[in-house]
Order: structure tokens, then C-alpha cells, then sequence
């Protein structure tokens, strides 16, 4: 019975560090997706603002009597708000930020020097003051392979020693030649004082672990969610900028309203539907990258702990970090999971979705129009639609509402990162003054 007890836990043992080196493996190669989902991310969007604005200048065709004065006076009122501090596109490296240097509208085009060098900060190990989050991912899935292999060599020390033990049980009770009994005793002992060796290394390397994921990986994840917070709160401004404009005035009252510029109108629709099409696809890999990267750590560390079977009148609870005064990494994983979770992504995507299917019946529209122009006398400019019409209004309000919920991604970003950041804090001071940390 003790031996079969013996290989249970064996096997048990050896699936839980399965199970942590195959968790600490994905955190590693989701880590480099998810910095080049960000750089997708930041890219997009700041794509998505330059098509706008080729859009809103293809949008309105000027009257030859207005001066060119009149017409950037309008434009500038009529789908972008007035520069405010250069927008800082933040990367993965702490230290470097790029600025966009354009004159108008603080996301929607990068300055000639921010090229796609610019992602190289993105794919390059974190540079941050606690050290590379890279390198320390690299390290603990080593440790974690090591102490997998050492557990899986240790194995058949165990079942020697298991056989070694019943041979001795055995004998003892038939009685046999003490000489052969001494003999089989020494054998046991020289495998008891290997398996105590193999149990140090374990605990040595469990250690090695534990120390990486509390005095390094912890204060990066700590450090990763306040640059988190620093980005949303920028990106939180660009879209409160944009949501202003786009709802205030979408066309300049002052400007004659004429037809469309044909081919510059199509090609400019198209390249925004294209452009926003590109931002939601890039905003859903970026959350869902993100989503994975946190369960993936989260994972992990439930498989680092032996987590109390806790119960509640007959039920089973389930493991609280925070009742159980758990080292912080613990409580800041868990609400970084939570918060991500709840955040209003398909609400985002609908918008997006609805906002791509209004340009597209709007270019429909034009088609149209230009072949009802065809058919129509010649110069006679009575005859001619004047803008805006009932479908411009319809897309002002799909991209009033489009901003309005990036908006409030943005905020509700804001606030889940603000409270990991308050929970993690509390959770460390709550553990750094618990019994269990002075011991």
C-alpha cells in the first residue's frame, strides 16, 4: 500500500510540473505576441486617424471663391480637435517614447522619423528598472524544466527504494539470515539518503523559483500595469479629443456644399473602411493576446502553490489569495485576469462593425449618384445633390457613437489597471505584516 501511495504521488507530482513548465511556456511566447499585438495596435490607430482625415478632406468639395484660409479653418473644426501636448505612443521599453509630431490631430499621423524602426522597441526585451521581464520568463521556464527533469530522474531512485523497503519488510518476517537482512538494510539506507538528496534539490530548485517569481517577475508585472495605465490614460485623451470633434461639427457650416470629388471620395472610403477594418481586427488579437498572457501566468501560479481545501457548510471554497495572505503576484494576476474579463470588447466591435457597414453603403450611394449625374444634363449645376445628406448624418452618428465607445474602453481600462495597481499594494502590505512572512 505504501509503495503504490509512493507512485501516486510520483505520477501526481510529476503532472503538476508538467503542468506549470507547459503555463510558464505559453506566458513566454505569448509575451513576444502580445508586444507585437500592441505595436499592431498603436499602429492601426494611428492609421485609422490619417485615413480619417483624407476622408474628411475628400468629404468636402471648396467653393473656388473661398480662400485657402477658410478652408483649413474648416477642416481643422470639422473632424479633428486642435493639438494639444504631443501624444506619447507608448512601447514596451519604460524609457523610450515615441511623439508624433503631427500639427493637427495628436494621433493621426506620425512624424517622418517614426518609421517602422519604431517597433524595434516592441520586440527588444523590456527595459525596465526592475529588470528584463524577459530574461526572468526565460529563467523560470529553465527552472521549471529542471525541476521537471529532476523529478522524472528521481523516479526510479523511488521505486528502488520502494522494492528495497518491501524485500526488508519481507525478510524480517521470514526470518532470514541476518547477514542477508544487514546487507538489504544498507542498500535501503543508501537509497533513503538519495531520496533526501533528490528532495533537497527539489526544494532547492522550488526555492530558485519562488524567489524569481516574488523578487523579480512580481515588481515587473507591478511595473507593467502602472505603463498600462500611463498608455490608456493617453490613449483615453486622443479618443475624448476625437469623440469631441467628430460629434461638435463634422462639416464646416461655412463651406459651399457640392458634390463629392469622384475617384479621391471612393478611394478614400475605401482606404477607411480597410483602415478600421485593420483596427478591429488588431484591437481583438491585442485583448485576446492580452486575456491569454494573464491566464497563462495565472495558471502557473496555481499550480505553484498547494492550495487549502477550504470548506463552507459542506461545499468546497475556492482558493483566495487574498484570505489566504498569499505573496501579492497571487492577488495581482488574479484581479489583472478579472479586470481584462469584464472590459466592453464586443461593444467596441459592433460599433466598429456598424460603423464599416454605414461607409460602405455611403460609397454605394456615390456609385449611384454618379451614374444618375451621367444620365442628367451637363453643367447645369441646379440639378446637382447637395451635401450634406440624411447618409452623412447617419455616419456622423455612427462615428460619434464609434468614439463614445472607444472612450469608454478606454476609461473602464483606466480604472481596472488603477485597481490592480491598489489591490497589488494592499495585498503586499497585508503580506509583508503577516506571521507568515516574518517566519
Amino acid at each position: 500500500m505504501g509503495a503504490l501511495n509512493s507512485k501516486n504521488d510520483g505520477n501526481k507530482a510529476l503532472l503538476l510540473c508538467k503542468e506549470r513548465m507547459r503555463y510558464i511556456k505559453q506566458a513566454v511566447d505569448l509575451r513576444y505576441a502580445l508586444s507585437a499585438a500592441q505595436l499592431s495596435y498603436t499602429q492601426s490607430l494611428r492609421n485609422v486617424g490619417a485615413a480619417l482625415r483624407e476622408f474628411a478632406e475628400a468629404e468636402i468639395s471648396v467653393d473656388p471663391s473661398q480662400s485657402n484660409f477658410e478652408l483649413e479653418q474648416a477642416l481643422s473644426h470639422s473632424s479633428y480637435a486642435s493639438p494639444s501636448p504631443s501624444l506619447k505612443v507608448i512601447t514596451w521599453k519604460r524609457t523610450i517614447s515615441s511623439r508624433s509630431s503631427s500639427s493637427r490631430n495628436p494621433i493621426t499621423s506620425a512624424s517622418k522619423d517614426d518609421g517602422p524602426e519604431s517597433g524595434n522597441d516592441f520586440v527588444e526585451e523590456f527595459s525596465m528598472i526592475s529588470g528584463s521581464h524577459s530574461s526572468t520568463l526565460d529563467r523560470l521556464y529553465a527552472w521549471e524544466r529542471k525541476l521537471y527533469d529532476e523529478l522524472k530522474a528521481s523516479e526510479s531512485i523511488r521505486k528502488a527504494y520502494d522494492q528495497k523497503c518491501n524485500q526488508l519488510r519481507h525478510q524480517f518476517a521470514k526470518g532470514v539470515n541476518p547477514r542477508v537482512i544487514d546487507k538489504t538494510r544498507a542498500t535501503v539506507k543508501d537509497l533513503h539518503s538519495r531520496v533526501r538528496v533528490m528532495i533537497q534539490a527539489v526544494d532547492s530548485i522550488s526555492r530558485r523559483i519562488e524567489k524569481l517569481r516574488d523578487e523579480e517577475l512580481q515588481p515587473q508585472l507591478a511595473e507593467l500595469v502602472q505603463g498600462l495605465i500611463r498608455m490608456w490614460k493617453a490613449i483615453l485623451e486622443c479618443h475624448q479629443a476625437q469623440h469631441l470633434a467628430i460629434s461638435s461639427a463634422y462639416l464646416a457650416k461655412n463651406l459651399a456644399a457640392t458634390s463629392r470629388n469622384g475617384d479621391s471620395y471612393k478611394q478614400a472610403d475605401i482606404n477607411l473602411q480597410n483602415e478600421i477594418e485593420c483596427f478591429r481586427s488588431s484591437f481583438v488579437t491585442w485583448i485576446d493576446t492580452h486575456r491569454s498572457y494573464s491566464e497563462s501566468l495565472n495558471g502557473w501560479l496555481q499550480k505553484c502553490i498547494l492550495q487549502p481545501q477550504e470548506r463552507l457548510r459542506g461545499r468546497k471554497v475556492p482558493f483566495s489569495p487574498r484570505r489566504a495572505l498569499a505573496p501579492p503576484i497571487f492577488v495581482l494576476c488574479r484581479d489583472w485576469l478579472a479586470g481584462i474579463q469584464r472590459l466592453p470588447v464586443e461593444e467596441v466591435c459592433d460599433s466598429l462593425k456598424k460603423l464599416i457597414t454605414i461607409l460602405s453603403e455611403l460609397l454605394e450611394e456615390h456609385r449611384k449618384d454618379e451614374k444618375q449625374e451621367d444620365r442628367s444634363e451637363q453643367g447645369n449645376d441646379q440639378n446637382k445633390e447637395v451635401y450634406p445628406c440624411k447618409s452623412l448624418v447617419r455616419l456622423q452618428e455612427s462615428m460619434t457613437s464609434t468614439f463614445e465607445c472607444l472612450v469608454k474602453f478606454s476609461e473602464e481600462s483606466v480604472k481596472v489597471y488603477e485597481g490592480v495597481k491598489q489591490e497589488n499594494q494592499n495585498a503586499r502590505d497585508a503580506y509583508l505584516t503577516s506571521d507568515w512572512f516574518r517566519l
